[in-house]
């Protein structure tokens, strides 16, 4: 349904085992974006049939434009790699995320708009019961509601499973040192959330007009890329100081792992790239 979906997609392969398992994943894509779709909006034959065609044409197109582009963004994030992790080093993963997502949803906005525009009120309530199973899988992922201290170790639970996907196991020794820094990181856990519902009601918004295609198809567009325009000041300002202090929370991890275990993430990057070639 999303165009960003496939940015998504293609970010969550950095959590599968190997690149075979980011080739499957991939060649499968267009089903899975598919299946999402109809999850959410629970589509008519007619809209199935026009969604995938399509997806078959963004697909095409991706394989053909854009894992190139991935795979020069790997290497590049090798080289960072091996030159040692730097504060700007999130700054640039950052940056580099945002321009492909810019050019992903540029090449896909208007097809979206026009599946989007065929949605009767009946499919959007439909999304609407999606977007609540949605954000209450994420308060019990994330502890919205509980005591600051269980939050941060739900936090820090994740945060070691993430960095052992790259190093390797840890040592007992380096898990409770990862696990003070990710702590000491500042919580957002409640305002990430309430930003969450912000944006489903934009979207759940921005729908209403979805009749008007000549004119809801710009607003998706503009919307889509500037989503977080209105996000709250609050979340906007600890957003700010969450970002900045885990920069520096990765620059202290990376000083903590042996060489070993930098080479093993600099190889599991290494393969992720001949994936993608």
């Amino acid at each position: 349904m999303n165009p960003a979906l496939y940015l998504l997609l293609l970010a969550a392969f950095a959590m599968l085992p190997g690149c075979s398992a980011i080739k499957v994943v991939y060649n499968q894509a267009d089903h899975i974006v598919a299946w999402k779709a109809d999850d959410y909006f629970d589509l008519n034959a007619e809209q199935k049939e026009a969604l995938r065609v399509h997806i078959d044409r963004f697909h095409a197109w991706h394989r053909l434009t854009q894992l190139p582009e991935y795979a020069t963004l790997l290497e590049s994030a090798q080289k960072r790699l091996h030159a040692g992790v730097t504060g700007s080093d999130t700054t640039w993963a950052v940056d580099s995320i945002k321009a492909r997502y810019r050019v992903l949803l540029l090449h896909a906005y208007a097809d979206v708009a026009q599946v989007l525009s065929t949605l009767s009120d009946q499919q959007l309530a439909a999304a609407r019961r999606q977007f609540d199973k949605d954000n209450r899988k994420y308060a019990k992922e994330f502890g919205v509601g509980l005591a600051a201290d269980e939050q941060k170790r739900l936090r820090a639970k994740r945060y070691l499973e993430r960095i052992e996907h790259w190093t390797g196991p840890l040592t007992a020794t380096q898990e409770a040192k990862l696990t003070e820094i990710n702590r000491a990181l500042p919580l957002v856990t409640e305002l990430r959330q309430q930003d969450r519902i912000r944006r489903q009601r934009e979207f759940l918004a921005l729908l209403e007009g979805r009749a008007d295609l000549q004119r809801f198809a710009p607003r998706l567009k503009d919307w889509l890329l500037d989503w977080d325009r209105t996000r709250a000041p609050e979340y906007e300002a600890a957003l700010a100081r969450f970002v900045e202090a885990s920069s520096k929370a990765y620059v202290a991890t990376y000083d903590l792992l042996t060489p070993e275990q930098r080479k093993h993430a600099s190889e599991r990057l290494r393969r992720y790239v001949e994936a993608f070639l």
